[in-house]
């Protein structure tokens, strides 16, 4: 029998114990997402720029910051779990990231390759870093592709 670790599992544990108390930094995944787009500290759109199957590390490019402060120009997101879900990102897809902060660090709600994931940074990484540590199923804030959150998320920054 494999053992996991114990950090994925408390993190959501935490996530799902703070998203029932009313804290004004942290991502609550059950609203709708410009609700979402309203409550985290920062919003950015980038491209990858490459991945690496054997890490599961996708380098990335930031093309638009939508809100906040800049995530960098550059960094890099680790797809630690799902596994599987390395093999579906390809250079030049697009790539969301909506950073808050959870017990004072800082959190991020991530879509790439039309899948919501769960990432903690790495904070003593030289080139910013985040780490993913589950897929999760916000459907019911936005079930479209990664593309057409683009798109939402130009939106809500510029209102018509």
């Amino acid at each position: 029998m494999r053992l996991l670790h114990p950090a994925p599992l408390l993190l959501a544990v935490a996530l799902l114990v703070l998203s029932a108390a009313t804290a004004p930094a942290l991502i609550n995944i059950n609203l709708p997402i410009a609700k979402i787009y309203e409550s985290v500290k920062a919003v950015a759109v980038a491209s990858v720029v490459s991945v690496n199957p054997e890490n599961r590390v996708i380098e990335l490019k930031t093309s638009e910051q939508l809100k906040g402060a800049p995530v960098g120009e550059t960094f890099r997101v680790q797809i630690a779990a799902p596994a599987e879900l390395i093999a579906k990102i390809a250079t030049g897809q697009p790539l969301v990231i909506m950073v808050g902060e959870d017990l004072g660090k800082p959190v991020a709600l991530i879509h790439v390759a039309d899948t919501w994931l769960l990432a903690e940074a790495l904070p003593a990484a030289t080139t910013p870093a985040w780490r993913v540590l589950q897929a999760h199923d916000a459907k019911r804030s936005f079930s479209g592709t990664t593309a057409e959150l683009v798109k939402v998320l130009a939106g809500l920054k510029s209102p018509k």
